[in-house]
């Protein structure tokens, strides 16, 4: 599994904090599977003369386009949580942008109906801190002691030269263009691979917290 977010973990509407954080995971269940797709993934770069990491909210829709095009032969699914955050009432969520990036993690990787197993999480080293993941180890045993057996190893790559993290990325933000209401965008990119999300070995969540949890 290879994850990113898109959107921020903030509370300040009208000041520049995103409406909802979407967390998404790209899954593959065959290594070969990764090959194939990242060499989907160079073609499109070598197409477009890209010499940067392919991350949404700095590719041009041009270069967005051909890459949900030279990506749709891949084989793999789409996990992804969105979280519209003006629902969060909890104080310390509220206040702590890393802690609901963590909580979004949790959610993603405990509640996947049996669909993720031993399973090794690749994660941009950069985004560690953002994510509110000091320590790995602790995020297994607090993911594994509530979904026994989902997760065998947690990876930090660099997504500068890691195409699936990229992958992961650009399904995120595609994600988000769509939901978001602070600045609403197409569908287009969403429409490519939506398929993906497919229960059960895919799932799209559009997060409700329960009334026990508005107050955490």
């Amino acid at each position: 599994m290879y994850l990113d977010d898109s959107g921020d973990g903030g509370f300040k509407f009208g000041q520049g904090s995103t409406s909802h954080l979407v967390m998404a995971a790209c899954i593959f269940r065959d290594p070969a599977h990764i090959t194939t797709a990242v060499d989907l993934i160079e073609e499109c770069s070598r197409h477009n003369r890209q010499t940067r990491e392919f991350k949404y909210s700095k590719t041009k829709d041009r270069v967005k386009d051909c890459f949900f095009r030279c990506i749709a032969p891949a084989t793999f699914d789409v996990r992804t949580i969105i979280i519209e955050k003006r629902l969060i009432y909890s104080d310390h969520l509220r206040s702590h942008p890393a802690a609901l990036k963590s909580y979004a993690i949790r959610m993603l990787m405990t509640k996947n109906h049996g669909q993720i197993r031993d399973a090794k999480l690749f994660i941009d080293g950069q985004d560690t801190r953002a994510f509110g993941m000091q320590d790995s180890d602790y995020l297994m045993r607090i993911v594994n002691r509530e979904s026994p057996g989902t997760l065998s190893e947690i990876r930090h790559v660099d997504s500068s030269v890691s195409r699936p993290i990229q992958l992961a990325d650009m399904v995120a933000g595609a994600i988000n263009r769509r939901v978001r209401t602070d600045r609403p965008g197409s569908a287009a990119h969403l429409t490519t691979f939506a398929r993906r999300t497919y229960q059960p070995r895919g799932s799209c969540w559009h997060f409700r917290p329960r009334p026990e949890l508005l107050t955490i």
